[in-house]
C-alpha cells in the first residue's frame, strides 16, 4: 500500500486538552503528521488518548499518540527516539505544556516554584535540546513556544508569568543562536482564552499570607456584563495562528505573534518597540567605542 504524503511532521506537547487538543486537530486535519505528546495516556489521560485517537480515525488524520511528560528528560528523549526508531522526523515542534499558579509570590513555597519552572521553562529545554540535533543536520525547522501575553506585560499571577517571562527570554536567545542553522524559533503569545487550563494549577501553600494579601488589596472592580454582539475569545485561534506560523516560509516568520483580543491591546505595539530598542543596541555594541575591552 502507498503510503500517504504529509505536509510535515508536527511535534505537539500537552495535548489533554485545550489549546494542545486544538493544535493537533487542526494540523492533522490540514494534513500534517502530528505526534501528539501527553501524560499518562494509559492512566490519567487514558480517556484524552482515546478521545483524540478516536477523532483521528474518524477524520482519516494521522495523529500518533505518545507518552511525554515534559518534566522528565528521560521521558522525553524516549519519546523522541520512539519517533525517530519508527522512521519518522520532527520538522516542527510546538512547546505547548503548562500548569498555572495564582496567587502572591510570596505565599508559594520552593518546591512550588520548582514545579512551576520544571513545567513551564525546563520542559520547553529538554524537548528543544532532544530536537535540535535532528534539525541542525537537515538544516531547516520550526520551534513554536506558546507562553502567554503575561510573558510580557505582567499584573497579577506573579508565579506563573515569571515562568513565561523566563520562558521568553530562553527562547528568544536560542532563536537567534539557531537561525544560523536554518531553524526559526516562533514565541506564540496568546491572551485570556476559556479552556480547561484556566481552572487548574497549583495554589499557594501558604493560606494565611494569602489571606493577609487579600485583606490588604484594593476592592475588586465592579462586574460588567458583556454588551450584545460580544465576541467571546474562540481558544481555535490559537491553534490556527499555529498552522499559519508553520505555512510561513522559513526565515519569515516573526519572533513574536500575539494573538485573542482579551488582554491584548498594546501588546503587538509593545514588541515592535522592543525589537526596535534590540537592533539599535546591537547595532551600538558593534561600535569600537562601546566594545568590552576587558572581555
Amino acid at each position: 500500500m502507498q503510503q500517504p504524503r504529509y505536509k510535515g511532521s508536527i511535534l505537539v506537547t500537552g495535548c489533554s486538552s485545550g489549546f494542545g487538543k486544538l493544535i493537533a486537530r487542526t494540523m492533522g486535519r490540514c494534513g500534517y503528521r502530528v505526534y501528539a505528546g501527553m501524560r499518562s495516556i494509559h492512566e490519567r489521560n487514558v480517556d484524552a488518548a482515546r478521545e483524540l485517537s478516536d477523532w483521528a480515525v474518524a477524520q482519516n488524520a494521522t495523529i500518533d499518540i505518545l507518552e511525554l511528560d515534559v518534566d522528565s528528560e528521560e521521558s522525553v528523549n524516549g519519546a523522541v527516539r520512539a519517533i525517530r526508531d519508527a522512521g519518522g522526523e520532527i520538522d516542527v515542534v510546538v512547546n505547548n505544556a503548562a500548569i498555572t499558579a495564582w496567587g502572591p509570590t510570596e505565599a508559594f513555597d520552593f518546591e512550588q516554584l520548582a514545579s512551576v519552572y520544571n513545567t513551564n521553562v525546563f520542559g520547553p529545554w529538554r524537548v528543544n535540546k532532544a530536537v535540535l540535533p535532528q534539525m541542525r543536520a537537515r538544516r531547516s525547522g520550526l520551534i513554536i513556544h506558546v507562553t502567554s501575553v503575561v510573558g510580557r506585560v505582567l499584573r497579577t499571577g506573579a508565579l506563573y508569568a515569571a515562568s513565561k517571562w523566563a520562558a521568553e527570554g530562553l527562547a528568544e536567545s536560542m532563536a537567534h543562536e539557531v537561525r544560523r542553522f536554518g531553524i526559526d524559533v516562533v514565541l506564540l503569545e496568546p491572551g485570556a482564552y476559556p479552556t480547561p487550563w484556566v481552572g487548574r494549577g497549583i495554589t499557594p501553600a501558604d493560606k494565611q499570607i494569602v489571606a493577609e494579601y487579600e485583606k490588604a488589596a484594593a476592592p475588586p472592580p465592579e462586574s460588567v456584563k458583556p454588551g450584545p454582539g460580544y465576541r467571546y475569545p474562540d481558544p481555535q485561534e490559537v491553534a490556527d495562528e499555529v498552522r499559519r506560523l508553520v505555512e510561513l516560509p522559513g526565515g519569515q516568520r516573526p519572533l513574536r505573534s500575539v494573538v485573542g483580543h482579551i488582554f491584548t491591546e498594546g501588546v503587538a505595539e509593545y514588541n515592535e518597540a522592543y525589537e526596535k530598542m534590540r537592533r539599535q543596541l546591537i547595532e551600538a555594541l558593534a561600535r569600537p567605542d562601546q566594545a568590552i575591552p576587558w572581555v
